[in-house]
């Protein structure tokens, strides 16, 4: 136990304060609290020169001049950043206003001053304004004749339009034609195909085929048209050749054996390999391998199959009860206010069937039961005014008494249902 003593005099003179808690700081004066939550009440240093030369804001002040950072080191040791370099204008020379305002000059005097005052560079000899360029050659008399053209007189021949598209064919072409014929098997289009038969009849003008012995609409024959109808076909017997049906037969066939080409004529229930030769009565072949010859007492579970053959360990008892903890816990009492940790079944908790389908109005705390439960005459007017569905005093009677049930008593979905049914008799 804590006794505590009460002293009526000051608490100084009776217990003294405790210290208090924490380090002084006297030495370093920037590390207090103030400074730790703001950190920038004073500026802070500034950056190094031999850093800050190399920043993009070392030249956002207006009006500085962008140096090279290489360079900053040598304007520093002596030379002054603020020197303008170039030759100054004089006071008696031309201003930029006039040179851009019209550099050929206003009048003829002008131009031809400003053209005498350019004559002497070199350019202007050299390439002059409208000429050629002149490279101080000197030419001979006969090419000083304005006639005269460098060259050699073109013969006029063929156009290009001729050159493409010859207007007759000439020999070399036809026999060009022919080596292509011959070698690519080129012919032209619509050209009839001519492989040099040797034969009596000219394939220029004979004609094959039967002349059909009645014409039908359009100038068609009739014979033509009842064939490309397939008037009078009847099926014919197709002739296939031997060596497809050899083909055929070497495939697989559903239900038989593969054809090795073999060759061998035997019957159709002859059975190849050679018969199985027991050693014994008892000897296994491949039929029992598979299927298995065991007996009825072999075939049995073993005694010890599910047990254990330690004692004591033996799952056999002589009490008549059920060993484990039931899923629903109905063998202990239920709080009176259950904690959510609690995950025990007491058996008031909802099955799966409500957990797939649960109620309409789930979501809102509601259950279907609350709908079907008796209520008051006061409660259930309330209820349907309050939510819009307010009747006069006498048609609220002959509804409730309409949907109570013979003790009387009236839930909220019969009183729906009667009121339902007094809204249609309405219509």
């Amino acid at each position: 136990q804590i006794h505590l003593t009460l002293f009526c005099g000051p608490m100084s003179s009776a217990l003294p304060l405790p210290r208090k808690a924490g380090a002084i700081n006297g030495t370093f004066t920037d590390e207090s609290a103030q400074m730790c939550v703001n950190p920038h009440s004073e500026p802070p240093p500034p950056t190094p020169p031999h850093v800050r030369k190399w920043r993009k804001s070392n030249f956002v002040e207006p009006g500085k001049r962008v140096i090279h950072p290489g360079l900053q080191d040598d304007f520093a040791s002596g030379v002054d950043p603020h020197k303008i370099f170039g030759t100054g204008t004089a006071a008696e020379s031309d201003h930029v206003e006039d040179v851009w305002k019209n550099p050929e000059g206003d009048t003829e005097f002008q131009k031809a001053k400003i053209a005498l005052s350019e004559k002497i560079y070199k350019s202007v000899k050299r390439e002059p304004l409208g000429h050629s360029y002149n490279r101080g050659h000197k030419m001979p008399e006969f090419m000083n004749d304005k006639s005269f053209r460098h060259g050699c007189k073109s013969v006029k021949g063929q156009t290009a339009q001729e050159v493409l598209n010859p207007a007759e064919e000439t020999e070399e072409d036809r026999e060009g034609a022919k080596l292509y014929i011959k070698s690519h098997g080129s012919y032209g289009p619509g050209e009839q195909k001519r492989r040099n038969y040797n034969w009596k009849v000219d394939p220029g003008t004979t004609v094959w085929g039967d002349k059909g012995k009645d014409i039908a609409l359009g100038g068609l024959s009739q014979a033509v048209s009842d064939v490309l109808h397939g008037v009078g076909d009847e099926p014919k017997a197709t002739i296939t050749s031997l060596k497809y049906d050899n083909f055929q037969s070497m495939g697989n066939l559903l239900g038989r054996a593969r054809n090795l080409g073999h060759g061998l004529p035997v019957a159709k229930d002859h059975i190849f390999g050679k018969a199985s030769v027991r050693r014994g009565a008892n000897e296994w072949d491949a039929r029992d391998c598979v299927e298995g010859k065991y007996s009825v007492a072999e075939q049995a579970p073993d005694e010890d199959l599910g047990k254990t053959m330690t004692p004591g360990f033996r799952n056999c008892t002589t009490e008549v009860r059920r060993f484990g903890c039931p899923s629903v816990r109905s063998d202990i009492p239920k709080y009176a206010r259950r904690s959510v940790a609690d995950n025990q079944n007491y058996g008031d908790d909802v099955n799966a069937r409500y957990l797939l389908h649960p109620s309409q109005f789930a979501s809102l705390g509601v259950e279907d039961t609350e709908f079907i439960e008796p209520r008051s005459k006061d409660y259930i007017k309330s209820m349907f005014e309050d939510t819009g569905y307010g009747v006069e005093e006498d048609v609220f009677e002959e509804i409730y008494a309409a949907a109570c049930n013979e003790d009387g008593t009236c839930g909220v979905d019969r009183y729906r249902h009667a009121y339902n049914s007094w809204l249609v008799s309405k219509e």
